[in-house]
């Protein structure tokens, strides 16, 4: 994750949404060359009285309150950002380097244009190279032809403290 003192907002409010289990039963859905995204989309593990971005509203957790960004944590290859404007609830791995794409525009840690990047990915990522490999939708968005479950998120103890 980014350093807190980098990214308070961001951080705090992506484990929130974790640890109240919002992303549970969601799903990766947008296969883009320079990105993998996830959010409230079915699969089909998906019950189907299941509102999934309802869910995230209802919580208070469908957008970040403002947008967070520090040059420190850009959006390099294999980090973590948040979709949109204002952020969320969709979050999505860079596959590439998107500092010019979801980082400021044109001005240094411009709050309105730059997309908060909040955490990077130190192992698996020849699973996120697995799932990038997924064949998509024809069209402009990119959309995955079959999403890819998020069974369960959780946030290990201690996980990462000697990296």
């Amino acid at each position: 994750m980014a350093p807190l003192e980098q990214m308070p907002h961001t951080v705090h409010w992506f484990l929130e949404k974790v640890n109240r289990k919002l992303y549970d039963g969601c799903s990766f859905h947008r296969n883009a060359a320079h990105v993998l995204q996830a959010g409230p989309h079915r699969n089909f593990m998906t019950p189907p009285d299941k509102k999934l971005r309802e869910t995230f509203g209802n919580e208070g957790f469908d957008h970040v309150l403002f947008q967070e960004y520090t040059s420190k944590f850009p959006h390099v290859q294999y980090t973590l950002g948040l979709s949109g404007r204002p952020g969320g609830p969709d979050f999505y791995i860079s596959i590439r380097d998107n500092t010019k794409i979801h980082g400021p525009a044109g001005t240094e840690d411009d709050p309105i244009e730059a997309e908060p990047c909040f955490a990077k990915i130190v192992e698996g990522i020849n699973v996120v190279e697995r799932m990038h490999q997924s064949p998509v939708k024809e069209g402009k968005f990119e959309g995955l032809k079959e999403n890819i479950a998020i069974t369960s998120m959780r946030i290990l103890p201690n996980y990462g403290k000697n990296l």
